[in-house]
């Protein structure tokens, strides 16, 4: 019986012996409550810890008194000090003991707090801030092309590249395409565009931009097209589904044609709406541009362009791209008409 009596209570001793090493910090609340667990950090005004009953908790500091810790833990301060030490109650705050020396401080003028060999909140903060200002790389490659023989001839095929610059702060989007199609020996299409786009925050959700295009259509009798744009512009959403922005800005346009009428130049305005949007498991770009011109605004040019890029499932970089684009001219020279609408299909390969 004494035997048994001994064997329980040298179990009870190992029981409550074990408890400080599980459950080897602690949290003193204001409200007198007791918090035990393992402090994994303290960041922002909120301490993490790990207990046994409740899995990661976060405690708000200014419900904190004090708290202490059986291992040493880096403690920094509002004033800048860091120190690597044990931290212990003391009166209404804590104690943090060093190697060389002690600290004491209230709960309330700790900024951080982090483990051994972890680097501390403000260096994670400052690197994920440099992280997002890097700028990176993306490149696109866009193929079609289709044709038929026997009862008539038609061969149609379009190429396009884009290489893209872009940090959080600002992008920088270098574009090219080509496109010619000839049916029972006539020329359908024959046209090409390059051009560079720039825009970057200044303010909040305010961006500024600069764009310039050469373009090339013998079918609309334009031997080049040339236009130049600068202007401001708001993100009306930015978000990881959707980026829409809206712009407003003065521009330049340039035009000679191939019938040799008068050469048309004239400055106007630039307005225009670009959105980005993930849908489900596709992504879709629309492109709303309006450049008339101040000599005369009823001479203008509206084109738009809606498209879906559908991912192909053999890789992640390609997908299949379908789309619209409508390119109206008010007062097209040649007597052409004024409505050139496109429907496009292409393979589309992009990396970064």
């Amino acid at each position: 019986m004494k035997h048994t009596r001994l064997r329980s209570l040298l179990g009870v001793l190992l029981v409550f012996s074990a408890v400080p090493s599980a459950l080897a910090d602690r949290i003193e609340l204001t409200d007198g409550s007791v918090v035990h667990g393992k402090l994994l950090g303290a960041d922002r005004g909120r301490f993490k810890v790990e207990t046994t009953f409740a899995g990661v908790i976060t405690v708000a500091q200014d419900k904190i008194r004090s708290f202490s810790t059986d291992e040493a833990v880096n403690v920094g301060l509002k004033a800048g000090t860091q120190v690597l030490g044990t931290v212990a109650a003391h009166g209404g705050g804590i104690a943090v003991t060093a190697a060389d020396g002690q600290m004491i401080s209230s709960a309330a003028n700790v900024v951080a707090v982090w483990r051994r060999g972890e680097e501390s909140p403000a260096l994670r903060e400052a690197k994920a801030a440099a992280e997002k200002l890097k700028r990176r790389w993306a490149y696109e490659v866009s193929l079609a092309m289709t044709g038929r023989t026997g009862g008539s001839e038609k061969f149609a095929g379009a190429a396009g590249v884009k290489a893209t610059l872009e940090s959080s702060e600002d992008k920088l989007v270098f574009a090219g395409a080509i496109n010619r199609a000839q049916e029972n020996g006539g020329t359908t299409a024959n046209d090409w565009k390059a051009g560079v786009d720039y825009s970057a925050f200044f303010t909040g959700a305010s961006v500024w931009y600069a764009r310039t295009e050469l373009g090339k259509d013998k079918i609309k009798a334009i031997d080049l097209r040339s236009t130049s744009a600068f202007g401001v512009g708001r993100k009306l959403v930015k978000n990881d589904r959707q980026d829409l922005e809206a712009r407003l800005g003065l521009g330049y346009t340039y035009e000679t044609y191939t019938t040799g009428a008068s050469d048309f130049e004239s400055a106007g305005l630039d307005v225009a709406l670009i959105n980005a949007q993930s849908i489900g498991w596709a992504k879709m770009n629309n492109k709303i541009t309006w450049t008339p011109s101040f000599e005369d605004f009823a001479n203008y040019r509206l084109v738009h362009e809606t498209s879906f890029n559908l991912p192909i499932k053999t890789g992640e970089f390609w997908k299949l791209r379908m789309g619209v684009t409508n390119d109206y001219q008010s007062q097209p020279a040649g007597g052409v008409d004024r409505l050139d609408t496109t429907y496009f299909t292409a393979l589309l390969l992009n990396w970064k």
